[in-house]
């Protein structure tokens, strides 16, 4: 799937613009709080419905303007797609698919792969285990069909038991809550490991490209004390879950753990390699899921390879042109992305003051 035209109305600074952006790499560049990175932020949120630099819509929409709008048109391979967005300062949302108003966000999200690297990315590995779950889960909604009714669900469970959990009322109920919470449970954790498994490989590949030197492991937690049932952690663990009111073990605590000849990576590499090995996780995924399912990605880019050495940045360009359908990256200054970027099949836009020009 890529994007062969893009329109953007009242998104922050950019009023109105609208640009061909060409099926392979397509540089943005601007001088910071131009409308470069609003630029990326309009695809992520036309492609799922939520931006990437702030849960709050008032904050997105044009100060003045009642709404935003977003369309594009798309190409899954002879397929032609219409996909018009339309979100208001008070957070209602209306998305379009070929004329007909889509049902569910998750429909959205399906149709487009997206993966998205900022300076920030690194959190996969130093931040907390939610973005963890998240890179998995990404993958797992891309690749198995049954997984996001099954996560949906999960999710169901454990609120209706959280809830019971909170009020202290009809505990007696809780066994039969929790026999569907382990089904399902049980059912996520063997997903997740199954494509672990998989994906393992291909990430030791990566990783071998990026950063010979690491010999790197990657542990998969699942959420509770290992050798011990589902069950029987979920018994053990009602004191506390009745104190604090929540869930505390089971799938939705599962985590991954990097490693390096027993160390953890975050103590033997330094931000700019923790980068590179980011940079391998998420090639690793697209290459996965296009195995599984011939779909390639859209990548978004901000400012990252401005922080990669001569060599690295030419390897991040070979991949980028194998491994994506298409690309959007943001720099302050095209010279800072070197050489790579000036083949003929490449695009460039120049974006000033929220206006985007196409440089010929």
């Amino acid at each position: 799937m890529y994007i062969s035209r893009l329109e953007v109305r009242q998104l922050r600074n950019l009023t109105s613009v609208s640009l061909n952006p060409c099926r392979g790499i397509n540089i943005i560049e601007g001088a910071n709080a131009s409308g470069k990175t609003s630029l990326l932020e309009a695809i992520h949120l036309l492609c799922l419905a939520r931006s990437f630099r702030t849960l709050r819509t008032s904050h997105i929409v044009q100060h003045g303007a009642p709404r935003l709008t977003l369309f594009a048109e798309l190409f899954s391979g002879p397929i032609h797609h219409r996909l018009g967005l339309q979100r208001d300062t008070d957070n209602r949302l209306e998305l379009r698919l070929d004329g007909r108003q889509l049902a569910s966000r998750a429909e959205l999200v399906s149709l487009a792969p997206l993966q998205l690297l900022t300076p920030e990315s690194s959190s996969i590995i130093t931040g907390s285990p939610r973005g963890r779950r998240h890179f998995m889960d990404w993958l797992m909604f891309h690749v198995e069909p049954g997984f996001h009714p099954l996560w949906l669900n999960y999710q169901r469970l454990m609120k209706q038991r959280n809830s019971l959990l909170r009020s202290g009322k009809q505990l007696d109920t809780l066994p039969q809550w929790d026999r569907s919470l382990i089904s399902h449970g049980l059912q996520l954790d063997t997903l997740r490991k199954q494509m672990l498994e998989k994906l393992l490989p291909i990430i030791n590949d990566y990783s071998k490209q990026l950063l010979p030197q690491l010999d790197l492991q990657i542990k998969y937690r699942q959420g509770w004390r290992a050798g011990v049932s589902l069950e029987d952690a979920l018994r053990d663990s009602m004191p506390s879950d009745r104190k604090q009111g929540m869930t505390t073990v089971g799938p939705h605590r599962c985590d991954l753990v990097f490693e390096s000849n027993g160390k953890p990576v975050l103590e033997l590499l330094s931000r700019g390699q923790l980068k590179l090995l980011v940079v391998a996780l998420v090639f690793a995924q697209m290459k996965y899921l296009t195995q599984r399912t011939a779909k390639q990605s859209i990548m978004l880019i901000d400012d990252l390879p401005a922080e990669l050495d001569a060599s690295h940045r030419q390897l991040l360009f070979e991949l980028l042109r194998s491994g994506c359908e298409q690309v959007f990256i943001t720099t302050t200054e095209r010279r800072l992305l070197g050489t790579e970027i000036e083949a003929a099949e490449n695009k460039m836009f120049h974006v000033e003051h929220g206006q985007v020009k196409e440089v010929v």
